[in-house]
């Protein structure tokens, strides 16, 4: 019996990495001979978790799931294993087989704060030996010495490659297939919704929001996602009654069935993120029928829309180009949105679970067999 592990950070809740976490868990329970364990430093709530993980395998993950707080107690027990799968290697600082990468470590600071903060909790590490010495050097080294090393996006991939990493794109797995026929299930005719799916948080631009809905009033623009900032929440919601606005709502903590029935009759999905790695959320709108928008630059125009305006899609650069975009598509015929949406969904598609779980699963049999 062949023994893998499974390194991860957080868990709980269902983020892009988490969901790469359990698909990863999914593609490996499915080989024969494999047992399969999990390290995590987050403690399991299974309150959470139930919130987006199927019954049966919540029951067999939880069983299989170990709490660490500190990685740095537990490498010398990697040793017991025959394969080691880094799911988050620009977080996780530890030796693998495989890493994926949802981000760069260095010296794209986009995220530092929340890296930093994480590596001093989990390893007790001062900032200036972490920048420096720890994701310059270590996290390289690591990568490197790899058998396998996975980005989840060419956007991100080529910034690994600027660093002198080579790494294969391995996409996050999307719901698309469920998602798809959920929203086709529920035979609504789409409304002149815009709607954002987002961490509500600084560093998501999401102020633009109002802004474009006070420019265009025949659009109700609704933002929904975990309120993780309450100041930035209330910063939206102040600006939005400075504006006088009535056709923008935030809808925090909205639960996933009835986040994906509002993307079932809503018209446009808005991400307004920039350089975003991925962008899962622009997927799930593109299988529910949305026709997405999304700022010229990362993984969403570069991987999603493959670079391209009027196939799967539109791309802004500024805010006066964004609402040129929304007002033409909400004049367009029924044939040219049907076009779309019917290659936007195409286009998600090729982003299913399924997918993923297909290619992850030939990847780690390459490696044992």
């Amino acid at each position: 019996m062949l023994k893998v592990v499974l390194l991860t950070n957080t868990i709980n809740r269902a983020g892009g990495a988490e969901q790469v976490t359990l698909a990863m868990y999914k593609a490996l329970t499915s080989l024969s001979n494999v047992k399969v364990l999990v390290l995590g430093r987050e403690e399991l709530r299974p309150e959470l978790l139930k919130l987006w993980v199927p019954g049966n395998l919540l029951k067999d993950f939880v069983s299989h799931y170990i709490y660490v707080r500190r990685f740095d107690h537990e490498l010398h027990k990697l040793l017991n294993y025959d394969l080691i799968v880094n799911t988050r290697s620009n977080e996780i600082l530890a030796p693998a087989h495989v890493h994926y990468f949802h981000w760069v470590f260095s010296p794209y600071g986009v995220k530092d704060t929340e890296a930093l903060a994480y590596y001093k909790l989990a390893y007790n590490i001062k900032d200036g030996i972490v920048r420096h010495a720890i994701r310059h050097v270590l996290h390289y080294i690591l990568a490197k010495f790899s058998k396998v090393t996975l980005a989840n996006s060419k956007y991100t991939a080529n910034l690994l490659k600027d660093l002198g990493i080579k790494a294969h794109v391995l996409y996050p797995p999307v719901k698309a297939s469920e998602i798809a026929t959920r929203a086709e299930s529920l035979i609504r005719d789409k409304k002149p919704i815009v709607i954002t799916i987002s961490r509500i948080d600084n560093g998501k631009s999401l102020e633009i929001l109002p802004m474009v809905a006070f420019k265009i009033k025949s659009m109700r623009f609704i933002l929904v996602g975990s309120l993780a900032n309450y100041d930035y929440y209330m910063k939206l919601v102040k600006l939005s009654k400075a504006l006088g606005l009535d056709n923008f709502i935030i809808m925090p903590n909205l639960p996933k069935d009835k986040l994906y029935d509002l993307l079932a009759i809503s018209s446009i999905y808005l991400h307004t993120a920039h350089h975003e790695q991925f962008g899962i959320s622009i997927v799930e709108g593109m299988a529910a029928g949305c026709i997405p928008v999304v700022h010229r630059s990362g993984g969403p125009y570069e991987d999603i829309l493959d670079k391209s305006d009027g196939i799967y899609g539109f791309s802004y650069g500024d805010i006066d180009e964004l609402i040129s975009i929304i007002n033409n598509i909400s004049i367009m015929n029924k044939g040219e949105l049907a076009d779309l949406r019917k290659n936007a969904l195409r286009r998600a598609l090729s982003f299913d679970e399924g997918v993923f779980i297909a290619k992850f699963r030939s990847i780690i049999s390459s490696l044992i067999s």
